[in-house]
């Protein structure tokens, strides 16, 4: 019986352990011919981000998924047919109140009785399989941010004649209290590039497992 306890005690420590999650909302929207294929080049929509190191990272990144999707990566944007800028952030934080459920146990275990018959008293226990389950709450503030990334492949030649014509832009959100975006960036990047190019126009939340960086 104690083993059993154990064990189920132990379920319950495991569950609230559980590994995180990171829960993004992505849209997507492109031309009715849109293909992929051809070559493409990573750039930074600012370009003063191109000489960051934390941009080289990302860029390797979308690298990695525009080539498994079937691009040709071209480190020369100048041979690129096409262009994608990329972009991110992250705001500063809201508060936000948030419930944690607290885990106990809800019935069973000992159980003692107290009784008399014919002037004697006695005493008695009883014993049934324990439960448990959510016995309360505890609130607390946290801090709650909002991080983006944006994608937008552009026709190169458009690029060189001064006039832009987009192909294919995304978008990706999410909200947690991870206050860096480097802690859940490929999360969002994976939800980003799930059933890439994606349905055009629908909105879609997708959940990662957090790689716990954050």
């Amino acid at each position: 019986m104690k083993k059993l306890l154990w064990l189920l005690l132990a379920a319950l420590f495991l569950a609230g352990c559980a590994p995180l999650s990171v829960e993004t909302k992505t849209t997507a929207f492109y031309t009715p011919d849109f293909k992929i294929r051809g070559s493409i080049s990573v750039v930074a929509a600012e370009a003063a981000v191109n000489s960051s190191l934390e941009f080289a990272r990302y860029k390797m990144q979308f690298e990695e998924k525009l080539a498994s999707k079937g691009y040709s990566i071209a480190s020369n944007p100048a041979e690129a047919q096409y262009i994608a800028f990329v972009s991110y952030g992250i705001d500063t934080g809201k508060n936000a109140n948030v419930s944690t459920p607290i885990f106990g146990q809800t019935g069973g275990g000992t159980s003692y009785s107290y009784g008399s018959v014919g002037g004697t008293s006695f005493t008695g226990t009883s014993y049934s399989m324990p439960t448990y389950g959510i016995v309360g709450s505890m609130n607390s503030s946290e801090t709650v941010y909002t991080r983006s990334i944006a994608l937008d492949i552009v026709d190169a030649a458009s690029l060189k004649a001064g006039h832009a014509v987009k192909v294919y832009e995304a978008r990706a959100k999410s909200n947690g209290m991870c206050s860096v975006i480097a802690g859940v960036f490929e999360e969002m990047l994976e939800a980003l590039f799930t059933e890439f190019p994606g349905e055009n126009g629908k909105v879609r939340t997708i959940t990662v497992q957090s790689k716990g960086d954050c």
